[in-house]
């Protein structure tokens, strides 16, 4: 797999293999509230570390149907998909160094909430992805995964104001899913979500 060049070979060790499927197998599902609450919203699991038991050796599961969730099929050939893939290997590749040694970067760092050890395993990603963005072809691949975002945002607006508020929160979520900064589309996201619950009526989006 392309996406382990870019990883360090001591941070993989431990890590027997990397198993490719296409979505999470409902058990896995239901085994943490949180994923069985992520499964109800409708939201991506792209990937998961499963960590070493007396059974079975530590390793990484990835969910294609998910990770190519907002990538037309005319850019599934282009580096979009590796980037995503890569993000989604080296996330859980910090799971994974916190699973093994208690920490990603320094021995200081103290995990005592589950948010925070995602914010590191991000952050520990987006370092991986910096490194492939040096290379000609990932930079094209991150200017793709951008403008595909703001195309789903921009229909997503068309949507919200044709009164398709579903298919506006899955264009916004989408818009998220290939450009995690977009903090806009997550607002406006959550903002669709709770108009289709009934919570929050409608508003104009100002351009």
């Amino acid at each position: 797999m392309r996406a382990l060049d870019w990883i360090h070979p001591v941070d993989l060790d431990g890590i027997a293999f990397v198993e490719l499927m296409d979505e999470m197998p409902e058990e896995l599902v239901n085994a943490v509230e949180r994923r069985r609450h992520a499964r109800k919203e409708g939201f991506s699991f792209n990937g998961i570390y499963m960590s070493k038991l007396e059974t079975e050796p530590a390793h990484i599961m990835l969910f294609i149907r998910d990770i190519y969730r907002g990538i037309p099929k005319i850019f599934e050939l282009t580096t979009v998909p590796t980037l995503l893939i890569c993000r989604t290997v080296a996330h859980e590749v910090g799971h994974h160094l916190v699973a093994k040694q208690g920490y990603i970067f320094q021995p200081d760092e103290r995990y005592g909430k589950f948010e925070y050890e995602e914010e590191m395993a991000n952050r520990y990603a987006f370092q991986v992805l910096k490194r492939m963005n040096k290379r000609w072809r990932y930079k094209i691949g991150s200017w793709l995964s951008r403008r595909i975002a703001s195309s789903h945002f921009i229909s997503g607006l068309a949507d919200w104001e044709q009164k398709k508020y579903e298919r506006a929160a899955e264009r916004w979520y989408r818009t998220w899913l290939l450009d995690p900064d977009r903090e806009d589309a997550v607002a406006w996201y959550w903002h669709a979500k709770k108009v289709i619950e009934g919570v929050e009526v409608p508003r104009a989006i100002k351009y």
